[in-house]
């Protein structure tokens, strides 16, 4: 919900301390600071959301106004040249708001600007960006942006309140039709409210911890109002919508390559420091790490781990692995048979081998198994310890099969199920990969017969939520390593990335309570009746979390952002990237 204020109900400000809250990937949390703001009475909401909150929290801290205005690390940084990005960046959907995928973020995140954002340099802070300062409310239900004066749009339109309040209705509070990953993050949010032209705020039911945070996530895009009214909401099928970022688009060859132009007119006048940025799309692996050692390409997203043995012994080349907040495994259409029945699920569970399926893309990129636990958050070691020598976890055993052939039996159908359908995203490929795989496997031990269906990137997102499927090798990332968000997407009643539409209230329930603990105990005590449920109804398949491998040239200088990205779309914008002038 979008309300304005008259000026006569402007909120009085108390203070001008900007406030920053400094996050802890590995912790997954955010504090809120203490700010003083007076504000009127929150209107009850038509339909409460309930809310998540980290366990982990860490004290706010005072940072230099403005801290928006980055610069390149290097004090002899030049300008001009062009970078030639390569890696996954085809898809037939480009509405940062509704995707959530690298296909989206390696071309088009340059030309985007957020309301605050990740620090590029020292990954420990949210910092400004087009909100110049924020305060929050002693009960943390009050969030206030004061938004950067002077900003223009691409198409030469001046950045608003408004702006901001409609690029956060679409992820708040998505249209019908209009797909929202990340709507889960911001379930407290009751009420967004335009003060003034140049200031907005977020009224919330509860506090979060990690909201801020939230925010900062790389594709909460800011947009044009005025964009989004002419295209009804939604910006799927437009590939060039003005944003306020440092790079602005150029031209587009779907498929093949997007070329971005300097923003003469971006509001940090020392950025950025490219006059050209091209992104090229290769696939993930062999064809990437080969474009990166034939130097077609200076920077390379996602290279194969052979390449990457390569690296050191190539003069001039640099490689890092980045872990991401990721879960690999396969969604289950729980809604259509015989996936309704858990006895199904479960069978399936017991014949898929999930080591020989992360060894079999072990060409294409690292992969490491975990449970229900991501590896970034700080319970996975210890629950996984716990799990990694049960069925369903462990390579199966003839008892392991024989069980799951009962199951089948049980559920009716012993005789086998035929003409499933297995739905993959083209881009993705792992996934492509473990199509085969999986399709041998429930054929050869359960007599499940699929037919594989290959898609662009965007069309698996339209398919998967209009529930046009029946199972989905995939692996999708989020932003924090806390159940709040990594749970909440995929598996809460109405999560952003709940494709299968799974609900079990008393799985809702310990999310909300784990929201709201402080305290470690408890938060793991409810992470582990949570995973007990998850592993008894089965929305999801979990086969493991992927690294991704990235290299660059020693002529291009990202600064810390390839070096420290705890996930691989915090950084992307590169704005305080550079390069000599040699190529």
């Amino acid at each position: 919900m979008i309300r304005r204020l008259n000026p006569g109900s402007k909120t009085l400000i108390l203070t001008s301390w900007l406030c920053s809250l400094i996050f802890l990937i590995a912790c997954g949390g955010t504090a809120s600071p203490t700010v003083p703001s007076e504000s009127e009475p929150v209107s009850p909401p038509a339909a409460p959301a309930e809310q998540d909150t980290p366990v982990p929290t860490a004290n706010p801290v005072l940072v230099v106004p403005d801290a928006g205005f980055l610069r390149a690390l290097e004090p002899d940084a030049k300008y001009g040249g062009t970078l030639k990005w390569g890696g996954i960046a085809s898809s037939t959907l480009y509405d940062l708001h509704q995707t959530n995928s690298i296909a989206n973020m390696g071309p088009q995140r340059p030309m985007y600007d957020l309301l605050v954002q990740v620090d590029p340099v020292g990954w420990d802070e949210v910092i400004p960006d087009l909100a110049t300062s924020w305060e929050v409310s002693d009960d943390g239900l009050t969030y206030t942006f004061f938004i950067r004066e002077g900003v223009t749009f691409h198409d030469g339109a001046p950045l608003t309140a408004d702006d901001v309040a409609a690029s956060f209705t679409q992820i708040i509070f998505p249209r019908e039709g209009v797909l929202s990953p990340r709507q889960t993050l911001f379930e407290p949010v009751q009420e967004i409210v335009v003060v003034d032209p140049l200031t907005v705020e977020f009224r919330l039911s509860e506090p979060r911890g990690f909201l801020l945070r939230a925010f900062a996530a790389g594709f909460n895009a800011i947009v044009r109002k005025q964009t989004l009214e002419d295209n009804n909401y939604d910006l799927r099928r437009v590939p060039d919508y003005p944003g306020t970022g440092p790079f602005k688009h150029e031209s587009l060859e779907p498929g093949i390559v997007r070329r971005m132009v300097k923003n003469e007119d971006y509001w940090n006048p020392d950025l950025p420091y490219l006059d050209e940025m091209h992104a090229f799309h290769l696939d993930l692996g062999p064809k990437t790490g080969a474009a990166c050692l034939a130097n077609t390409v200076d920077f390379c997203w996602g290279i194969d781990p052979v390449t990457a043995q390569r690296v050191p012994d190539v003069d001039g080349l640099s490689t890092v692995e980045i872990s991401p907040v990721i879960r690999s495994g396969m969604y289950i259409n729980v809604h259509k048979k015989p996936f309704d029945d858990p006895r199904v699920r479960r069978a399936i569970n017991l014949v898929l081998d999930k080591q020989a399926l992360l060894d079999s893309v072990g060409e294409l990129t690292a992969m490491y198994p975990q449970g229900w636990v991501v590896r970034n958050d700080s319970l996975f070691a210890e629950h996984w310890e716990m799990v990694k020598d049960q069925p369903g976890y462990r390579t199966p055993t003839a008892e392991d099969i024989a069980e799951a052939q009962r199951l089948m039996q049980e559920a009716g159908y012993g005789d086998g199920v035929e003409g499933v359908d297995l739905i993959v995203r083209d881009t993705i490929a792992f996934a492509v990969a473990w199509g085969p795989i999986v399709q041998d496997l429930l054929q050869r031990h359960l007599n499940i017969g699929s037919d594989i269906r290959l898609t662009a990137s965007g069309v698996w997102y339209e398919e998967m939520d209009r529930g046009n499927w029946d199972l989905s090798p995939i692996a999708m990332a989020v932003v924090i390593p806390h159940v709040g968000d990594y749970w909440a997407a995929g598996w809460k009643t109405g999560g952003g990335r709940n494709y299968n539409d799974y609900s079990n209230p008393v799985f809702d329930e310990i999310l909300a309570q784990a929201a709201r603990t402080s305290d470690p105990e408890e938060y793991k005590t409810l992470v582990y009746r949570g995973a007990d449920i998850l592993e008894e109804d089965l929305p999801f398949i979990t086969f493991g979390n992927l690294v991704v491998s990235v290299a660059w040239w020693d002529y291009v200088h990202p600064g810390a952002t390839a070096a420290k990205g705890g996930n691989f779309w915090d950084g992307m914008r590169r704005e305080i990237w550079w390069v000599d002038q040699v190529q």
